[in-house]
């Protein structure tokens, strides 16, 4: 079976209430973010990541500011943490790139995916579908999902598109995915084979270690029944568990690789 070593990207920071990253707690909180990308390497050398990270932050940080004011604007610099500089420190062209797995269409997530010319895109099909003709519209503002992505995907990205079943155990050697829900109605979860077992990668739907060890949802969510569900179902499978926003993920992998060659 192929096996893939795993690096967490850092680019971004932010400030966020307490009751965001726990649902109907730590109201007098803020809490921290910080905001990865995650490059996985294959044994035979092919390159693939999770997620695209921010694109340009000032497109985003208006909406950022009016939801939860100055003090939780992304801290991201974008003359030193651009993603395509950040690519480059880490030996990748992006033209080289395979396959994109995205957790889920959020903008922190999904907004570079024109810097990958010849990756193959992956989402969930439910996701998309949901995405696309959601039951209410503000289910799906716009920026946050940014709508120049989606008509990419749908236009000129058509052919790298992958839309996987809500089950899909090996999408490629190694690399699967299930249906997650709970953060947004496009929300997977991404699992990676490794030499030390199941990498699970649960996008937003478990933004913390703490989430999962204390049985805690994430309070920004639009199911929380699912993401209970994520919740038991993450912690039954997962020999590691990637979150995507916690700082302490820099603490136990300081250098970010959570799954080096050795």
């Amino acid at each position: 079976m192929a096996t893939y070593t795993i690096k967490a990207v850092k680019y971004c920071e932010q400030s966020v209430p307490g009751a965001q990253m726990f649902y109907m707690a730590r109201w007098d909180e803020w809490l921290e973010a910080d905001f990865f990308f995650f490059i996985l390497r294959r044994d035979d050398g092919k390159v693939m990541l999770i997620d695209t990270g921010i694109r340009d932050v000032e497109e985003i940080q208006p909406l950022v500011i009016a939801g939860v004011g100055e003090r939780g604007r992304f801290r991201m610099d974008m003359a030193t943490q651009n993603i395509p500089l950040l690519l480059r420190r880490e030996g990748i062209d992006p033209a080289e790139v395979e396959y994109v797995f995205i957790t889920h269409l959020h903008y922190d997530h999904c907004s570079n995916v024109r810097l990958f010319p010849n990756a193959k895109f992956v989402l969930s099909r439910t996701g998309w579908h949901r995405t696309l003709d959601p039951p209410h519209p503000n289910l799906v503002p716009d920026v946050l999902f940014p709508r120049d992505v989606l008509a990419y995907l749908v236009s000129e990205a058509r052919d790298r598109l992958i839309l996987v079943d809500d089950e899909a155990p090996e999408i490629i050697p190694g690399i699967g995915a299930f249906y997650i829900g709970g953060h947004t109605m496009c929300s997977q979860a991404i699992t990676v084979q490794t030499r030390q077992g199941r990498a699970v990668f649960p996008g937003d739907t478990i933004f913390y270690y703490e989430n999962l060890e204390k049985n805690h949802p994430v309070g920004l969510a639009v199911d929380i029944i699912q993401c209970y569900q994520a919740l038991e179902r993450v912690r039954a499978m997962a020999d590691i568990f990637v979150p995507p926003h916690d700082p302490l993920l820099l603490k136990r992998y300081p250098d970010g690789v959570i799954i080096g060659d050795h």
